[in-house]
């Protein structure tokens, strides 16, 4: 639902703007959050979700905190959704940088779209059809967007379908490599990696699969200048079949071994008992205190995509903040990370008659930083809300708790 990819950006990307906008005489004078929202706002990014709060002293701040582990220079603010569906958080988040960068990089629109859609925003889905949706709606975003450019040949989007399946035999997998060898071995690699890719999608982990301290190690943005090359001149239409999926899957590979500092998601739900075997028994033995829920597990691998210091913002089920069944789940969240803020949507959260009867929470977390801040050197607790909805199809903030 937009208000909650708005309440979403706007206390995580949003903070981060204002905490660098806003004096301190700003944050010490002001005489509410609404005042405060008004200053930081700038035209195309108005911040109507932003919540602040007062501190001991008087001095106001974002609720969510300031993300001073995110890089001081947005063309480093490298952004994930790894479920990205047709990819309403990539348009929300590309039409606060676009604005944002102009404003403080001084770019021109066209400049700012190029290099937002270039540098920022990247997307992942298991459905090859919504990444194309995706990847269409931003297209259409960016050439809509005012003095632009209009329609215009746009660089390559960084959005993959992490879901794609191999179907063709391995021998003839790894033909396409010809006599080079470091391509037969990231042939080799992908094969290994991607054979449950439909069913697993985002939740691949090369970190994982390959072990810590592993020898092994592979350039993923090489693959598909490399497959292309092994490819020209081509004329088996199978054989170049394959080479599409090979470079597909080399985009997504490239994509999930990246790190991150800010993902962003509305997860996917699914309970134990309703998950194939293979999705059970991946989820046993990489999110153990998580396998639950797959929106739990998502949320475990959305932590493990964060830069150090980096922070998730993610849409999911609340259940799992108090039932018992989720105790060493909660205890290895507050002990390793930080919760930030959670926001109580409650049931309804979602217009649609399938989500009947979920309860939704919007969450906004901290790698690395556990109980204890180590950046800010205070102990963090986590701002929590309760939001409804009013008849306007709005968020209606009832306070903080």
């Amino acid at each position: 639902e937009p208000y909650m990819v708005s309440f979403l950006l706007d206390n995580s990307l949003g903070a981060w703007w204002a905490a660098r906008r806003l004096t301190e005489a700003d944050l010490q004078n002001a005489s509410s959050e609404e005042e405060l929202r008004r200053k930081a706002a700038i035209p195309g990014v108005p911040l109507d979700y932003l919540r602040f709060v007062q501190q001991e002293d008087g001095t106001w701040t974002p609720a969510a905190g300031t993300f001073d582990g995110w890089p001081e220079q947005l063309a480093d603010l490298k952004t994930l959704d790894p479920c990205c569906g047709s990819g309403h958080f990539l348009v929300a988040a590309f039409l606060m940088l676009v604005p944002m960068r102009m404003e403080r990089d001084g770019l021109s629109a066209r400049e700012a779209v190029d290099a937002v859609l270039q540098e920022n925003i990247h997307g992942l889905e298991l459905d090859q059809r919504c990444v194309e949706l995706a990847a269409l709606a931003m297209a259409l975003t960016a050439w809509k967007y005012p003095s632009a450019g209009g329609y215009r040949v746009l660089p390559e989007l960084n959005v993959a379908c992490s879901g794609l399946s191999i179907s063709a035999k391995k021998e003839e997998w790894l033909a396409l490599a010809g006599d080079n060898t470091n391509l037969r071995l990231a042939l080799d690699e992908l094969y290994k990696q991607f054979k449950d890719a439909p069913v697993l999608g985002s939740l691949i982990n090369q970190e994982a699969s390959l072990g810590k301290g592993s020898l092994f190690e592979l350039k993923w943005e090489e693959v598909g200048p490399l497959l292309t090359s092994a490819l020209a001149g081509e004329r088996d239409i199978e054989k170049t079949e394959i080479g599409v999926i090979a470079s597909g899957l080399a985009k997504a590979a490239f994509l999930l071994q990246n790190k991150y500092a800010w993902i962003m998601t509305n997860v996917p739900y699914l309970v134990r008992g309703k998950q194939v075997e293979s999705l059970q028994k991946y989820c046993e033995k990489h999110h153990p205190e998580a396998k639950r829920d797959l929106a739990t597990v998502f949320l475990d691998r959305c932590l493990s995509f964060c830069k150090p210091y980096g922070s998730v913002s993610a849409v999911l089920p609340q259940n799992w903040l108090f039932l018992s069944s989720y105790k060493s789940f909660r205890e290895k969240l507050l002990h390793k990370d930080a919760l930030r803020m959670v926001a109580r949507i409650g049931e309804g959260g979602f217009d649609s008659s399938a989500a009947a009867g979920a309860f939704t929470a919007l969450l906004i977390a901290r790698l690395g930083a556990g109980a204890f801040d180590t950046i800010s050197g205070e102990i963090v607790k986590a701002v929590c809300l309760n939001l409804t909805r009013n008849t306007k199809n709005e968020a209606n903030i009832s306070g903080v708790d």
